[in-house]
């Protein structure tokens, strides 16, 4: 399909035109300005980023109800089972990033006690430059 200017992207996906323009200049969107200095996009590149206007899936999605687990109950018992797999993985996923976070907190305790015992010998070391105390050895 061949690109297409902003005002027809405006028109034919659920986005305005000062959205669509920060978008282009941001990077979220890329297109190409022409010798004018008006972008034309590629519709793939936009579809990717905001649903067309008025398009079916859009209309399907907002009419579904909040809850769907409660509503399965008429389902195959293929999809029960495939539901109760993919809800035993889930919890598999947060016992994981439980597990993760913990680390991830004992890792910066560790990283902040290291870091104040480098302070502290930085402390102890002479200042760069300084003489060292008592007489050297030439003046013995």
């Amino acid at each position: 399909m061949d690109k297409m200017s902003l005002r027809e992207a405006v028109k034919f996906f659920d986005v305005s035109r000062p959205t669509l323009q920060k978008a282009l200049k941001s990077g979220k969107v890329s297109g190409v300005q022409d010798g004018k200095g008006q972008w034309q996009v590629d519709p793939a590149e936009l579809s990717r980023v905001y649903p067309p206007r008025g398009s079916e899936v859009v209309k399907a999605e907002s009419a579904l109800p909040g809850n769907l687990s409660t509503q399965n109950r008429g389902l195959p018992s293929s999809v029960d089972a495939e539901v109760s797999a993919l809800r035993a993985e889930l919890e598999q996923e947060r016992i994981r990033r439980g597990a993760a976070e913990a680390r991830l907190e004992t890792a910066e305790t560790l990283a902040e006690a290291q870091a104040r015992h480098i302070d502290d010998l930085r402390r102890m070391l002479p200042a760069p430059g300084a003489a060292p105390q008592g007489k050297r050895w030439w003046q013995r």
